[in-house]
């Protein structure tokens, strides 16, 4: 089931209304039904897959709870780890190991081929092996007890709101979450529902309708010319944006109904001032769990730091896909951050000579806009189906600039459409954009403030004004189906 659909629209409310209604003690297993119910509208038959996770990692969890010395629980530990990791590695990975080795033996004159498998990518399982992989780590570390009661551990895992597309919850603070006795809070309501409208709004508003623009560069990267790479990587970074911090806001959205708090997943990252920010900011969850269970070990293991970024960005390229595309993408943001933190003092003192000591507003501008374009330039591997495509549009990027700057401004034989519009008309184009500076101009106030502050001090009739307008954009921009969200492929 995708958040964007109208089975979404009808079963947020059924659960919610059941989970008040029924017993404190009953809610677990409401919850849990409706998660694994939301999760098998897809292919029913994965559940399973999920099923099987659960038990090993419970069972592993409870096994480590009851030994007394760290080190005697690391069978249980490793156990974990390769259950979750083999089965990952095994949809995910196999196909693209397979795939590389046979592309080897070709280049070394060998006949043999190693068969693929016919396989399905489970939805989110990248999402909730991390999350289940942090709690068998937390656990054998000490930092939490195991949880021992099974249908509360399986919602944990389930949990239909984060299930396929995060935010990675630790299970510190989302299990506790569900041993809470709720009441029903109409605030709870009213704050969730803001959330969801911004969410939906950003992803069948803006990353839907970028959607073709982006596909008209990305998926002919021979004919594209160096505007149209430039522009198009620029809408990819906002495209990816909107549909995944929009899934975000939607899944905070829905699990505030419940009462049930999830972490912040996007926190206004193209406001970031240096890249270390910026990934401070971009897709919270999953650098926090980076950050957590492989850079401090490796920094307390007195690892070189640019050694240990390069090693992190390189598995979290690796984590988005199975593909070399991602690798690059992983090499090229690694490669970014360990200069960036290079060269931090030489870049702050050279600002300072150039007079914007004290420029602060303009100094952070042109620091957000260089972030900004430093991380479009990665979609150049993000997107592209295959490294050759990359290669050709970093290519084009820089050396194919014509149409002339004469034909795009007269508009001859459509020139501009294909060139800069990404093949949309002036209307739609324009339409776009207006919807995209107003949810920029919009967000441009939340960086001080929670949503709930800055909509609780509009105006009632303009405060109704503006959810009317935020539905009606979204009613009328829905014209292109049910489509997933972009991050459900990983």
């Amino acid at each position: 089931m995708i958040f964007n659909s109208f089975h979404y629209l009808l079963f947020l409310p059924l659960v919610t209304f059941l989970y008040y209604v029924l017993p404190v003690r009953y809610r677990w297993l409401l919850l849990l039904v409706a998660s694994y119910y939301f999760y098998m509208v897809w292919e029913p038959i994965y559940i399973l897959l999920i099923v099987l996770s659960t038990l090993i990692d419970y069972y592993c969890g409870l096994k480590m709870g009851d030994i007394p010395v760290k080190k005697d629980r690391r069978p249980y530990l490793m156990i974990s780890m390769l259950s979750g990791l083999t089965m990952l590695g095994t949809f995910k990975y196999y196909n693209f190991f397979t795939s590389s080795a046979n592309d080897l033996l070709s280049h070394l004159g060998l006949d043999y081929m190693i068969p693929m498998a016919n396989l399905i990518l489970p939805l989110g399982i990248s999402f909730y092996t991390f999350q289940t992989l942090s709690y068998s780590i937390d656990v054998y570390k000490g930092k939490i007890q195991p949880e021992r009661h099974l249908g509360i551990f399986a919602l944990y895992v389930t949990y239909f709101p984060q299930l396929v597309a995060g935010p990675i919850e630790r299970a510190k603070q989302l299990i506790s979450q569900f041993h809470f006795n709720y009441e029903f809070k109409w605030t709870n309501i009213v704050s969730g529902s803001r959330l969801i409208m911004l969410g939906l709004f950003k992803k069948v508003v803006i990353a839907d309708q970028l959607s073709s623009m982006v596909s008209h560069v990305f998926n002919n990267p021979d004919d594209a010319y160096g505007i149209s790479v430039y522009i198009g990587c620029l809408l990819f970074i906002q495209q990816v944006y909107c549909d995944f911090s929009g899934y975000s806001d939607i899944a905070r959205g829905s699990s505030r109904f419940l009462g049930v708090e999830l972490i912040e997943n996007f926190k206004l990252p193209f406001h970031a001032k240096t890249l270390t920010e910026f990934w401070g900011r971009w897709h919270v969850s999953l650098m926090n769990w980076f950050r957590d269970y492989i850079m401090f070990p490796m920094v307390k293991g007195r690892w070189n730091w640019a050694v240990v970024f390069m090693i992190v960005f390189l598995i979290s390229g690796f984590w988005h896909g199975a593909n070399w595309t991602f690798v690059a993408w992983g090499v090229y943001n690694g490669i970014m951050v360990v200069y960036a933190k290079s060269t931090l003092d030489f870049r702050s003192k050279l600002l300072d000579r150039m007079g914007m000591k004290n420029m602060t507003g303009f100094r952070h501008f042109i620091q957000a806009i260089s972030i900004i374009h430093i991380f479009a330039f990665s979609s150049v591997f993000f997107r592209a189906q295959t490294l050759s495509d990359s290669w050709t549009m970093i290519r084009n990027l820089f050396t194919n600039f014509s149409p002339g700057w004469d034909a795009l401004v007269t508009n001859v034989d459509f020139i501009r459409q294909d060139v800069i519009f990404m093949g949309k008309d002036s209307v739609s184009f324009m339409t776009i954009m207006f919807f995209f500076i107003a949810l920029e101009l919009f967000q441009w106030q939340l960086r001080n403030k929670n949503m709930d502050e800055l909509m609780d001090r509009i105006p009632v009739l303009f405060r109704y004004a503006l959810y009317t307008a935020v539905v009606l954009s979204i009613s009328l921009m829905s014209n292109i189906g049910e489509t997933p969200f972009i991050y459900f492929q990983f």
